[in-house]
């Protein structure tokens, strides 16, 4: 059987990318090693569905400039379909600066750019590139009316919604909240959304029950090197994290949330999906950067062959 077709709102950023030993304290000057790399949350998660087998389409929006054109053939060599992306004459693409001390842990400010700008009817002519029975997943990256208009044309175009809220921000509607199919935040945003310090699994079943009364149908908790917790109206369940030696954390999430997306676009079972996304997520923060970090579908298959993972109830 052939797979669902997938496509992927949010952010495109050129990542500032600074090696350091430590993240620094205010006031603080560091030495360390710049990189630059293609980033931004739904371009991250994108490129890794593509790296899984997956052709997703995407859209963004990138100003005409040298940063642009870069991401731009950087998404392209991924593999990920560009119909939808919209190219800004006079404006700038976004990009992040991004610290990662020597530990794999990071600090990260944006400058969102272009990707600022999105607006409802641009949306309205993006969704046309979604194909029937297809699998969305949108980013808080993106302005929020723009994400309101998307998740009302769930009704519309009938596909499954998968929402990562990331970065948090007020004012997603009632009704949009309804409308996401798995919501999938780490442990901060669980705790910005619903006010429940999530610091284990319990915290996590505490704060999905909150995020259930939200309004998504089912909510995925990812917990870093603990794990991930699910929650639905059905069934509750906790995956342990795959053991590893992390270099760069950065993406981590990006990696989880674009493999898991892919999964179900493969028909895996749910419990299935979710292990292969931390797979996939344990391989992401073995590497340094973000897109560049994402591990191929042959990568993953032979780490989890090599793997065990406890699953808890």
């Amino acid at each position: 059987m052939s797979p669902r077709p997938l496509m992927f709102f949010g952010t495109t950023n050129l990542d500032l990318c600074f090696n350091v030993e430590r993240l620094p304290t205010p006031g603080e000057s560091l030495m360390g090693s710049l990189k630059q790399n293609a980033g931004g949350k739904g371009a991250n998660q994108a490129v890794a569905a593509a790296r899984l087998g997956l052709r997703p389409s995407f859209y963004t929006r990138l100003g005409d400039d040298d940063a642009g054109r870069s991401l731009l053939q950087a998404l392209r060599e991924a593999g990920v379909r560009l119909d939808a992306i919209e190219v800004c004459r006079g404006e700038i693409s976004g990009s992040a600066l991004v610290l990662v001390g020597d530990d794999g842990s990071n600090m990260i400010v944006i400058d969102p750019g272009a990707n600022a700008n999105v607006t409802p009817s641009m949306v309205e002519k993006a969704a046309e590139f979604i194909e029937r029975d297809a699998i969305v997943v949108a980013e808080m990256g993106m302005p929020v009316p723009a994400l309101n208009h998307l998740f009302a044309l769930k009704s519309v175009k009938e596909f499954d919604l998968i929402f990562n809220p990331a970065p948090v921000r007020a004012g997603l509607s009632p009704s949009a909240w309804r409308s996401v199919d798995f919501v999938t935040p780490n442990q901060t945003e669980a705790f910005e959304l619903t006010g429940v310090e999530v610091h284990d699994f319990d915290g996590a079943a505490q704060a999905a029950g909150k995020l259930l009364d939200l309004g998504p149908k089912a909510a995925l908790i990812t917990l870093g090197a603990q794990g991930a917790y699910y929650a639905d109206a059905s069934a509750t369940f906790a995956l342990r994290a795959f053991p590893v030696k992390v270099v760069d954390t950065t993406a981590a999430g990006d990696a989880f949330n674009g493999a898991f997306a892919a999964s179900l676009a493969h028909r895996l079972p749910i419990r299935e999906a979710i292990k292969k996304a931390l797979a996939v997520a344990a391989l992401c923060v073995t590497r340094r950067g973000a897109q560049r970090s994402m591990p191929s579908s042959w990568a993953v298959d032979e780490f989890m062959n090599s793997q065990s993972i406890l699953e808890l109830e």
